[in-house]
């Protein structure tokens, strides 16, 4: 009786495996309708180590900046929780004019998770900013792994 009653529970504790965060609804603006997103808005991680040994690449749809915030929405994926991605920055602010610098999307893989979903994914990019900088556009670009273009942030 009690494997009966377990074998009746697994379709239920499957179908709610994926913990994640909240679904932006489909009556949306059409851009992002369908996609997983953090409740939670998070900084990039300092570390050089972390972001020279991540060389997978997270499939990406698109990338923009909105003021302070990096803007990105993978392409489907295996996934179950926007919490699970992290921005891996090298600390390096290239000497150009304007300054470069990169980041990478780190994915902690959930060997569990079978489901395949977009992600739309915000981060706090203030401590990007060029720190002194005395020039007139205050900008810096960014080269997010994945994506073919850099980004322009302008610091207001």
């Amino acid at each position: 009786m009690k494997n009966y009653i377990l074998v009746l529970m697994l379709p239920v504790f499957f179908s709610y495996s994926c913990k994640t965060t909240k679904k932006e609804d489909a009556g949306g603006n059409g851009k992002n309708s369908g996609f997983l997103t953090s409740e939670t808005f998070h900084k990039p991680v300092k570390d050089k180590e972390l972001f020279m040994s991540t060389t997978e690449v997270v499939p990406l749809d698109t990338v923009y900046i909105s003021k302070d915030t990096l803007n990105i929405f993978t392409k489907k994926i295996f996934g179950c929780d926007a919490d699970n991605f992290k921005l891996i920055w090298n600390g390096d602010l290239g000497k150009a004019s304007p300054p470069q610098t990169a980041v990478r999307l780190f994915q902690l893989v959930d060997g569990a998770c079978k489901e395949r979903h977009k992600f739309h994914l915000t981060f706090n990019i203030s401590p990007l900013k060029l720190k002194g900088d005395t020039s007139a556009t205050k900008t810096t670009l960014i080269k997010v792994g994945g994506w073919s273009k850099m980004t322009t942030y302008t610091i207001n």
